[in-house]
């Protein structure tokens, strides 16, 4: 029995500036049906972005912009996301492949990313999301990406030079549209037409373009980051050294750290330490401030030297951890 294709989202649209890269991280997140991407570091230096975003016709589309490249981390919903930069000289690396060109980056979904640029390289952007269905209907022979199901991999297409440059442009007159008359995206028959536009365009680009075969080194590394979050997940509350992973995992260290920034966008230590957090965060929110330290939770986290702990957790979440506890309790 066939299922019916999912209903589509209304039209709605935003354009905002940003002053904070958080915020814009989430407003991000908002494209891609669900996915809360999150700063991986906190900067200190002035920060300048702006994203234009709209759903229509079954697609969700961003085109964006920040002035200092900020290494973010999401975790892919289901749904085809395609990522292409759309100003020349600028480059992005996407869980340790170079986005940059002519490239189009085609996501794994339901899989964690990482994105991150050089030092005070600015990065410039078009976001396209859709359905999987949409895009059977539209490319069922597109190598493999158009069968209904995920993809077993990330893919890197690099399209012709005309067919790339009208899918820039057309992505610019969107933000312009935008930013100017969102009225018009509201109406059935334009945004029928901007949808169907938007698609032929990508498929121009896919179906004519090349596929960008993979290193096989980062199959490898995705392997190993699986096998790390496997023992992450046997061992929620261990304070695991850096030796104690890399014989679980069976690898070298720098190995594992090397296929750590790739996917993770941190060392495995780093990574492993601040999901502990994350569990005492969840385990301070939901507990009694009556009945419950900070103490005990952290010890049971294995977080030991408490000082450090505090620090840490600050950095983290950006107030104490009596502070989360205490509000817990309204």
């Amino acid at each position: 029995m066939t299922s019916a294709p999912a209903s589509r989202p209304s039209a709605s649209s935003a354009f905002a500036r940003f002053t904070d890269p958080e915020t814009m991280a989430l407003a991000i997140g908002d494209i891609n049906s669900g996915a809360k991407p999150l700063p991986l570091e906190r900067t200190s230096r002035r920060f300048d972005g702006m994203l234009a975003r709209a759903s229509f016709g079954g697609l969700n589309l961003g085109i964006g912009r920040f002035a200092q490249g900020i290494a973010q981390t999401a975790d892919i919903p289901g749904v085809h996301t395609f990522m292409f930069a759309t100003e020349p000289g600028i480059m992005r690396r996407v869980s340790g492949r170079k986005l940059f060109g002519r490239h189009i980056f085609h996501f794994r979904p339901n899989e964690r990313t990482v994105t991150g640029s050089p030092p005070d390289m600015p990065w410039a952007f078009g976001i396209v999301t859709m359905p999987f269905d949409l895009l059977t209907a539209h490319a069922p022979n597109l190598m493999g990406a158009g069968h209904g199901a995920p993809l077993d991999d990330d893919r890197m297409f690099v399209a012709p030079s005309a067919a790339m440059d009208e899918l820039i442009g057309l992505m610019g007159d969107i933000s312009g549209v935008i930013q100017n008359t969102p009225q018009v995206l509201g109406e059935p028959q334009p945004a029928k037409a901007l949808a169907g536009a938007v698609v032929d365009k990508l498929m121009a680009c896919l179906s004519q373009g090349l596929v960008k075969p993979d290193r096989a080194a980062l199959g490898r590394h995705r392997q190993i980051v699986a096998r790390f979050e496997q023992a992450l997940e046997e061992r929620p509350e261990e304070m695991l050294s850096s030796g104690d992973i890399c014989r679980i995992v069976g690898v070298a260290e720098r190995t594992l750290n090397l296929a750590c920034q790739e996917f993770l966008g941190e060392s495995a230590v780093r990574y492993a330490r601040n999901r502990r957090l994350d569990l005492v965060h969840a385990r301070l929110r939901g507990s009694d401030p009556a009945t419950t330290m900070v103490t005990n939770v952290a010890m049971d986290h294995g977080f030991w030297e408490l000082g450090r702990f505090a620090q840490a957790y600050r950095l983290r979440f950006g107030e104490r951890p009596s502070d989360t506890l205490r509000r817990s309790a309204h």
